[in-house]
């Protein structure tokens, strides 16, 4: 390593022997000096990443895999036995790390991103994740200890939701700092080690003061694809919104279109289909809502590039047998989900409908309170996992003079939890069956959410079965 390069570690406040010994030289080209750093996997160099220290100048080996910085400190016995295991945004804010230390530190490759990836799960950008998943589920804790800007904040949202919070920390820096590197050559390496062994855990239950709640990255939305609805009714990660509407009054039709357009947005999903029997005919609809056309034309029944999208975006939880020992109880429901979140990344589940699970109440246990508790299990998977959940659940019947009122969420049959603890609230509702109009009301939108309280009277094409805005109203 070039005594220039030497220097400049040292005045970063990393030892330039350590970084000696980890490999770090001078790789020299046309274009200047160089520092090269290695990314060693299973003892083998499989990358390297180049930074000219005269300018913020980087590069990576071409066509070479993206590979956790220090990969091999996972094969540590200690890390096996429970040693925490800090995670940075770049390389030389590990380097800090160790020469601090701690040992037991990893760089991503990559830096951090500027939005969160749509599925974190399948985006390239974490392919070191997957390569190394097999020795990163053995470590009991994570210290993240990425940038304290905007992208490390998302970068730690990702991370979180690909390692599992709750096996998660997180640091506070200074207020002058937004690193490691910063807070050494501010502090001492004394209060690098006095950060990481203060690091907090994410909050999960219980009782918090402020400051222990990390700082969140921006809400995350996508617009479902319906002029007149797309500024009432997102979808937002992380969030409960409960759907509802008389039978036959199109509520299905809306969801399945809101399900297509999501889907070529590339949004994975999964849906829980009690009632529509899942082939042929729920096959059949979302390929009508996917090619915009009526549901019985020939392009819809029959495979085509409709069936490659949703192979790729859906999964189906479906009770297929009778077996008793099988019931589809939500917390077997939420299990599956749960593997569908890990193996398919979804980030949304769709549960069509309530009243088809299998309720099973605690002998002490009223309605209300299987109601509740069941919303509160809800809710804690779709923040748990940063995953939307969508639940249609019917109304009680309407007590009319010849024509139905539209119904409000505080008329679902079970609980009025439903309209309290709801994030989201859509009511669908036609006031002239002859008619191909519906009204959908956003009756809910929870403080600080995107979306607003309105309701729009939408059109529906059966030729091209998809909505268009026909007239809205406060």
């Amino acid at each position: 390593m070039h005594d220039k390069h030497r220097q400049w570690l040292d005045t970063r406040g990393i030892d330039p022997a350590l970084a000696e010994k980890f490999g770090i030289t001078t790789h020299s080209d046309g274009q200047g000096n160089w520092l090269s750093v290695p990314f060693i996997e299973h003892g083998k160099t499989v990358n390297h990443k180049y930074r000219l220290t005269s300018e913020k100048q980087h590069r990576m080996d071409a066509n070479a895999p993206l590979v956790l910085c220090n990969h091999d400190c996972l094969l540590s016995p200690e890390v096996e036995a429970g040693a925490p295991v800090i995670i940075t945004e770049g390389e030389w804010d590990m380097l800090t790390v160790m020469t601090a230390g701690k040992p037991f530190c990893l760089s991503v490759p990559n830096g951090a991103p500027a939005e969160n990836a749509a599925d974190p799960f399948e985006a390239r950008r974490y392919e070191f994740i997957r390569r190394a998943q097999s020795l990163l589920d053995r470590v009991q804790t994570f210290v993240l200890a990425v940038d304290g800007d905007a992208p490390g904040r998302v970068l730690a949202a990702d991370l979180a939701r690909l390692l599992g919070p709750e096996r998660c920390k997180f640091i506070e820096y200074p207020p002058e700092c937004k690193d490691l590197n910063e807070v050494a050559g501010m502090y001492g390496h004394a209060e690098v080690v006095r950060l990481i062994d203060n690091a907090k855990p994410y909050p999960v239950k219980g009782l918090y003061k402020l400051d222990d709640f990390p700082e969140p990255p921006p809400v995350d939305r996508v617009t479902v694809g319906i002029d007149g609805l797309d500024d009432l009714f997102p979808l937002v990660p992380g969030t409960f919104a409960v759907i509802t509407g008389y039978a036959g009054q199109g509520k299905t039709s809306l969801l399945l279109s809101m399900l297509a357009n999501l889907m070529r947005k590339g949004v994975p999903m999964a849906v829980a289909s009690f009632e529509t029997q899942v082939r042929p005919i729920l096959e059949r609809r979302l390929r009508a809502a996917i090619y915009g056309k009526a549901e019985f034309a020939q392009e819809c029944l029959r495979h085509g590039p409709a069936d490659a999208l949703m192979r790729e975006k859906l999964s189906i939880i479906a009770q297929i047998t009778d077996d008793d020992d099988s019931d589809m109880t939500l917390e077997y429901l939420l299990e599956l989900a749960k593997v569908a979140v890990i193996r398919d990344g979804i980030r949304l589940l769709v549960i069509d409908p309530w009243n088809e699970i299998e309720h099973k109440r605690r002998g002490d246990e009223s309605e209300t309170d299987y109601t509740g508790r069941s919303i509160r299990s809800l809710k804690r998977f779709a923040r748990l996992y940063d995953c939307a959940v969508w639940l249609v659940a019917h109304p009680r019947k309407p007590q009319t003079d010849g024509r139905p009122k539209m119904p409000s969420l505080y008329d679902l049959a079970g609980s009025a939890n439903f309209a309290n603890k709801a994030d989201y609230g859509l009511v669908v509702h036609r006031t002239n069956m002859i008619g191909t109009s519906v009204d959908v009301r956003c009756a809910k939108v929870r403080m600080g959410l995107p979306g607003r309280m309105d309701t729009v009277t939408l059109k529906w094409d059966p030729n091209t079965n998809s909505y268009a805005k026909h007239e809205a109203y406060a």
